[in-house]
């Protein structure tokens, strides 16, 4: 089934004309609070029927105490908000026009940036105590790392996702990259996906040359009606098309999921989310393989060296503390920790002798089966830290 099969039971007009359609639904919809869980979507249904014909229900999907109700004709819109009061089975409803509202990227909390930097302020007094500055390092990395249960509990949120993702579009991943699983995490960081349609796509080139060879189940424009990715030609679609609809699947299918906006004006088109009970920020990219592949490479470079987390985590609080990195808005011209981080990787590559190989080097100890080029880029490397020698360099931290 499709989306709308599998969240209300019945076919829903395809992504395009939604699409179409969309702009237009908040002049057909009011926004009704004042209800109780209890109500259903029948019940609302039902008595707004008086001021017109309803064409939908929204209900919200976590607690139930407000909807929108969508009118099939605007004068239903002026009918209901003209009336002064709405009594419901005992119930007085608040009925007002629904907002729109366009998508505004919004920086980081001020507060989240002062609590991060009282967190790291707390810290000096401790280091202050410590008898050696290779200590001082440790603390700094086990007080600012991911603590286990923060990656089990996103390990989690990233195992639901896969199970909701895969269901609309077959043979689809979803793989993380970024702080939350390249070793230099820290607490509160976002939570970076990657949606790979790339084997979904073989999939449903696959059906439908199978549909069409055996001449039933088409539609009028050649798709199948039976098939999962009715709503959407993955070939040609573009990638707003395919992450409003990811943004659809977010909002509808997966539990405390909310605050999800399509950001399709940026440099990689993404979708951003808030999950509320871990309260943790994340986007979803869909053209994004090299993020991926780079986490890979700050895997490898951490298992091939223990002197890199420490002195990473301690370089960023050091710069932080002067200012030289860690925007508060998550975009400035400070430093980010990603460009930090491969400064140090940089210096670990040219000390003598070298605390890292290089990336040519890396590629030359790769075997056949790990070559690697995406866009253009050789992005070779081994997948294991074993296959690296171990550096002759025997120098300690500090």
């Amino acid at each position: 089934p499709s989306l709308e099969q599998h969240v209300k039971g019945r076919k829903h007009q395809t992504l395009s004309t939604v699409r179409t359609t969309r702009k237009t639904q908040e002049q057909h919809s009011v926004f009704v609070s004042g209800i109780k869980p209890d109500i259903s979507r029948t019940d609302i249904a039902e008595y707004f029927e008086r001021f017109g014909p309803v064409s939908d229900v929204i209900m919200d999907k976590d607690k139930g105490v407000y909807a929108i109700v969508q009118f099939s004709e605007t004068d239903s819109i002026q009918a209901t908000l003209s009336c002064v009061e709405h009594q419901m089975k005992d119930l007085k409803l608040r009925v007002k026009p629904r907002e729109k509202k366009d998508f505004k990227l919004i920086p980081k909390k001020k507060n989240d940036f002062q609590n991060l930097q009282q967190v790291l302020d707390r810290l000096k007094p401790q280091l202050c105590q410590l008898v050696s500055v290779d200590a001082q390092m440790q603390y700094i990395v086990e007080r600012c790392q991911l603590g286990e249960n923060e990656k089990k509990a996103r390990g989690l949120l990233v195992q639901l996702l896969q199970e909701v993702f895969v269901e609309f579009f077959p043979d689809s991943q979803i793989l993380p990259f970024g702080s939350s699983v390249n070793t230099f995490g820290i607490h509160s960081c976002d939570l970076d996906l990657f949606l790979d349609l790339e084997n979904t796509k073989v999939f449903q080139a696959r059906a439908k040359s199978t549909a069409e060879q055996a001449g039933e189940g088409m539609s009028d424009d050649g798709r199948s009606e039976d098939s999962i990715l009715s709503d959407i030609d993955l070939s040609s679609a573009s990638p707003a098309e395919v992450l409003d609809l990811v943004a659809a699947i977010l909002r509808r299918c997966v539990p405390s999921v909310h605050k999800v906006q399509v950001v399709s004006s940026a440099r990689l088109p993404v979708v951003k989310f808030h999950h509320r009970e871990l309260n943790l920020q994340g986007d979803i990219t869909i053209n994004n393989r090299l993020a991926v592949r780079n986490t890979r490479f700050l895997q490898l470079c951490s298992g091939i060296e223990d002197k890199l987390r420490p002195l990473v985590y301690t370089i960023r609080y050091w710069a932080k503390q002067k200012q030289l990195a860690g925007n508060p808005s998550g975009a400035g011209t400070l430093l980010n920790n990603y460009a930090l981080t491969l400064l140090i990787i940089f210096f670990l590559q040219n000390c003598e002798p070298p605390v890292l190989p290089t990336v040519d080097q890396l590629k030359d100890m790769a075997c056949d089966e790990e070559e690697c080029v995406i866009e253009g880029w050789n992005c070779t490397f081994p997948s294991q830290p074993i296959a690296v020698p171990p550096s002759k360099n025997t120098q300690d931290l500090c």
